[in-house]
C-alpha cells in the first residue's frame, strides 16, 4: 500500500470536545417570557369580564325579551360585548392555569384542583355567549324582536347549552374560591388578597340575579377580582426564573 493510502488527516481533540453541536447547545431560556404570558393573562381575563359588565345593554336578571329589547336599542353595546368576550376568553382560561401554576409548589393539591375546575367552567363560557351572539346576528338581518326572543329562549333552555351555563357558573365560583385560598396558602400573596377574590365572586353573583345592581358587580364583582388577579401578576412578575421553574436543558 502507499503512503497515501494509510494517512489520516490528525485530530484536535481538545478543539473538537469544546466545539458543542447543534443538539448538545441548551435551549433558549423562556422563562421570563413564560411569566410574563401568565402576569398578562391574569390581568387580561377578568379585566374583560370587568368590561362586559360595564357595557352589557342588559342585566342577567332580565328576561329574554328584554335582553333582545335591550341589545335592540344598543347595537353598539351589543358588538362589544360580544368582540371582548371572543377576543379575551383566552385570557381568562390562562389566568386559571397561572393561578394554578403559580400555587403548585407549595399548595399543589388545592391548585390543581381549583385551576381545573376554574378551567372547565371557563372552557364552556359559550354557552353563556352564544345567545348573545345569536341575538345580535338576528336584529342585524332585520328579524323582528318577538322572534329573536323566541330563538332565543329555545337555545337556552336547550339541556346542552343549560347544562353548559350552569356549570359555567357553579364552576366558576367554586374554583375561583379554590384558587383564591391556594395563592394565600402558597404565600404569593397576603392573605386579604385571597379573601378579596375569593369574596368577589359570590358578590358578582349576588350582584347578577338575586340583587341586580350593575355598579356592584363591576366594581366590587369582577372589579375586586381584576384587582385581587392584578396583585398576584405583580407577585408573579417578581418571582424570579428559578423560583418560576427549572432551567430548560440540552437534550
Amino acid at each position: 500500500m502507499s503512503a497515501i493510502e494509510h494517512h489520516t488527516a490528525p485530530t484536535d481533540h481538545a478543539t473538537s470536545a469544546s466545539v458543542p453541536t447543534t443538539s448538545d447547545a441548551a435551549p433558549r431560556d423562556l422563562r421570563r417570557t413564560w411569566r410574563r404570558i401568565a402576569a398578562v393573562s391574569l390581568v387580561l381575563g377578568p379585566l374583560g369580564v370587568t368590561v362586559i359588565r360595564a357595557v352589557m345593554p342588559y342585566w342577567t336578571s332580565d328576561s329574554t325579551a328584554e335582553m333582545v329589547a335591550g341589545m335592540a336599542a344598543s347595537p353598539g353595546r351589543a358588538a362589544a360585548m360580544n368582540w371582548i368576550a371572543v377576543l379575551l376568553t383566552p385570557f381568562l382560561m390562562l389566568s386559571a392555569l397561572a393561578m394554578g401554576y403559580v400555587a403548585r409548589r407549595r399548595a399543589p393539591v388545592i391548585a390543581t384542583w381549583g385551576a381545573a375546575v376554574l378551567f372547565g367552567a371557563y372552557s364552556l363560557g359559550s354557552a353563556v355567549g352564544a345567545p348573545d351572539i345569536l341575538v345580535a346576528t338576528l336584529l342585524a338581518r332585520g328579524d323582528d324582536q318577538a322572534s329573536v326572543a323566541a330563538d332565543a329562549a329555545l337555545l337556552m333552555d336547550a339541556p346542552a347549552m343549560l347544562t353548559g351555563a350552569i356549570a359555567f357558573v357553579v364552576g366558576h365560583l367554586v374554583g375561583m374560591v379554590l384558587v383564591a385560598i391556594a395563592v394565600v396558602r402558597a404565600r404569593v400573596v397576603a392573605w386579604w388578597v385571597g379573601a378579596l377574590i375569593a369574596v368577589a365572586q359570590p358578590i358578582h353573583v349576588v350582584s347578577a340575579v338575586i340583587v341586580p345592581n350593575r355598579m356592584l358587580d363591576v366594581v366590587l364583582g369582577w372589579g375586586a377580582t381584576t384587582l385581587g388577579y392584578a396583585i398576584v401578576a405583580l407577585a408573579v412578575l417578581r418571582t424570579s426564573d428559578d423560583e418560576w421553574d427549572l432551567p430548560p436543558r440540552s437534550r
